[in-house]
């Protein structure tokens, strides 16, 4: 009776040692297979997003006063939907009439470009642009300016979520 207790308790034993083994190892390979998303998220952000914010930036900065509603109508697919609320205001409010006032032309040149962060589904890049902004005094303004473009990743679509002045 005693080696039949014994064995009985050595199966028990043994059962909760794989059971505890089997989810071990289970949450070790979840931990894995996560680690390697988070990681083919962040590389992906790393190699797109760079030339990507090269190209937008522009499209969203510069502007000719006789077409300034369509380039900036162009810009607001580029950008979340909450930012292309905020930027839509601040396009009617500011810089429509203010570019048809004065009758500014405004070019952009991204020069530099690097990435600051990136995560799966979010991203900063700091961009380095250079503007040229011409009114109707024709005596052009030169501005160099940093900016960090904040992304967010929404759907399969890389959005600008904000545009930061530094």
């Amino acid at each position: 009776m005693g080696r039949l207790r014994w064995r009985r308790w050595l199966l028990i034993v043994a059962g909760y040692l794989v059971a505890v083994a089997f989810i071990a190892l289970s949450a070790v390979a979840g931990w894995m297979y996560w680690d390697r998303v988070q990681t083919r998220g962040e590389q992906e952000a790393r190699a797109v997003l760079p030339a990507k914010a090269a190209k937008e930036i522009p499209e969203v900065f510069a502007y000719d006063y006789q077409t300034v509603e369509r380039s900036l109508s162009a810009a607001y697919p580029l950008l979340t939907p909450d930012y292309r609320a905020e930027f839509q205001k601040s396009a009617n409010n500011q810089i429509i009439p203010e570019a048809k006032k004065r009758e500014v032309v405004v070019q952009a040149n991204v020069v530099g470009v690097g990435v600051m962060s990136a995560k799966r589904e979010s991203a900063s890049v700091m961009v380095f642009m250079n503007r040229t902004v011409t009114d109707k005094s024709r005596q052009p303004l030169y501005d160099g300016s940093r900016l960090r473009v904040d992304f967010k990743k929404v759907g399969k679509q890389w959005l600008i979520a904000y545009i930061t002045p530094i």
